[in-house]
């Protein structure tokens, strides 16, 4: 019985399953990077905002992704500049959190020419790809009608992404700062990008479209969302993982989710302040942030998936949203095996918010 270990949030759980049970074991064969690669990255990012044009030892930094791990990373960067003898003026974020020691300010969609901005790389179901370009975007309450539009009248099929580039292309365009792109596998911080805010996107875009991952179809998976402790990373992980499940598939996302629901339009599903049933949400409540989660639960339940979450949340808040709770990983595999059989194959995904799934045709 081989001793697998799957990232669960912050920590690590082990899979034990038979051998004969593994259909594969999808996951990104890429080592941390060392501590002198993350000091040369911040070397050329120093380099690229000194070549900017901005005066001064100021910088400000805005942090766009709540989770820890960046949190983490802009601490460490801040500790950085403050060596090179530059002065940290203001730190923005879009989530209450503290950062290097202080309370970072409400961060409200501008960013001056002074500022650097760090941004987590993952799969996103609405651009495909999130990054700097899309954090900022999602500031833009029309943008964001026209983008979920765009979303779910592709009904349903992840491919499709054209218009929403050229979206995301429009919006950027002339934008003056420079960012930096974390991306983050089973293993930790993999590769660290810097580049201009306006080439976010397609840097991000080249950079994860190189880890696709093309497989047969199957009837069960385990994915994992890795470093992240969100519900929607886990609806995101669920989405990317459709695309290679059979119509009557089980999946199971392990997804801690210990920094909450990660978009308001889960808190309000949950919470019963929204029910999202009618035929265009958006006429009703206009666009809430994460709006395309709900129909994303919505469109794997008329598929007919079986859909489970292994969490911390409260039963109560995995069953408002139509999955089954779990608590234990050993739980899952009997569930999985007493559904298909003893005999059955599992589907193992280790990084599934930045390797994307794809169907062999």
């Amino acid at each position: 019985m081989p001793e697998l270990w799957l990232r669960y949030g912050s920590s690590e759980v082990v899979l034990d399953i038979r051998a004969e049970n593994i259909l594969r074991h999808a996951k990104v064969v890429q080592e941390p990077i060392r501590d002198d690669v993350l000091n040369s990255r911040f070397e050329a990012l120093e380099s690229m905002f000194e070549g900017s044009g901005s005066v001064g030892n100021t910088v400000d930094i805005i942090v766009l992704d709540g989770s820890r791990v960046i949190i983490d990373l802009a601490s460490r960067l801040i500790a950085y500049l403050e060596g090179k003898g530059k002065s940290i003026d203001n730190v923005y974020a879009t989530t209450r959190c503290r950062v290097a020691g202080r309370e970072a300010r409400p961060f409200k969609g501008r960013a001056g020419k002074r500022s650097i901005l760090i941004s987590r790389a993952l799969l996103d179901p609405l651009f495909k790809y999130r990054c700097t370009a899309t954090a900022l975007l999602r500031f833009e309450q029309d943008i964001m009608r026209d983008a979920y539009s765009i979303f779910t009248s592709r009904d349903g099929n992840p491919s499709g992404y054209t218009n929403i580039r050229d979206m995301v292309d429009g919006y950027v365009q002339g934008t003056d700062c420079i960012s930096l792109e974390a991306i983050y596998g089973e293993q930790g911080l993999i590769d660290l990008l810097v580049c201009d805010t306006a080439r976010s996107y397609h840097e991000i875009s080249s950079r994860l479209e190189a880890l696709v991952y093309a497989t047969d179809l199957c009837r069960s998976i385990i994915a994992s969302t890795g470093y992240s402790s969100r519900l929607s990373d886990a609806i995101t992980a669920l989405w990317n993982c459709s695309t290679i499940l059979k119509r009557d598939g089980v999946i199971v996302v392990l997804a801690e989710c210990i920094d909450g629901f990660g978009a308001k339009a889960l808190q309000m599903l949950i919470e019963g302040r929204l029910v999202y049933n009618s035929a265009n949400p958006l006429d009703e409540y206009g666009y809430i942030d994460g709006l395309e989660y709900l129909y994303i639960l919505k469109v794997m339940g008329e598929r007919g998936y079986d859909i489970g979450l292994l969490t911390v949340l409260p039963e109560f808040y995995a069953r408002a949203l139509g999955v089954k709770p779990f608590r234990r990983i050993r739980d899952v595999l009997a569930y999985i095996l007493g559904k298909m059989g003893q005999r059955h194959k599992v589907m193992l995904v280790s990084d599934a918010l930045i390797m994307q799934m794809k169907a062999l045709e």
